[in-house]
């Protein structure tokens, strides 16, 4: 988890570069880009943390709902028409990991397109990706490291 702050409740974002109220949700954002960025090499610059659709390069002028990503990572040279494509995005937790959270994550990339999912809480981890040929998405207890991602969709 990051680092407490002076003015106790608060916790350090290294990707947003500033101090965030610790809330339970927020503890648990921080745990998992803390372990993403130093445990399974995900590049800061290619991260973002609670951005809004609207504002994501990707959906600039498209019509989509006022909602809120926890964490995206984009990946470099893995789509075609864009120079910066989601890669992942992960929906963050502070309770057990439920089909409604999977629904939610899964209702969000609709618009996103990212290539996988996940949805974590401070013990869990779904994973998944839609899987063409079962036409569903496929869920495992594992977030594999950005290279490995990089690497199933490299073209």
């Amino acid at each position: 988890m990051g680092s407490s702050s002076p003015n106790r409740g608060f916790v350090y974002d290294k990707v947003r570069l500033c101090w965030v109220k610790a809330t339970p949700e927020e503890q648990v954002r921080q745990q998992w880009l803390n372990w993403m960025v130093d445990g399974l090499q995900y590049p800061k610059e290619l991260l973002v943390v609670e951005k809004e659709l609207k504002a994501l390069p990707h959906l600039f002028g498209k019509d989509v709902p006022e909602r809120r990503i926890d964490i995206l990572c984009y990946g470099k040279a893995i789509h075609p028409s864009h120079p910066l494509y989601p890669l992942v995005m992960i929906e963050c937790k502070d309770e057990s990991l439920t089909h409604q959270a999977i629904d939610q994550v899964i209702g969000y990339n609709h618009h996103v397109k990212a290539y996988f999912v996940a949805v974590v809480n401070f013990e869990e981890v779904r994973f998944g990706f839609f899987d063409t040929n079962r036409k569903e998405y496929q869920f495992y207890s594992v977030l594999p490291s950005f290279k490995e991602l990089i690497q199933w969709v490299r073209p």
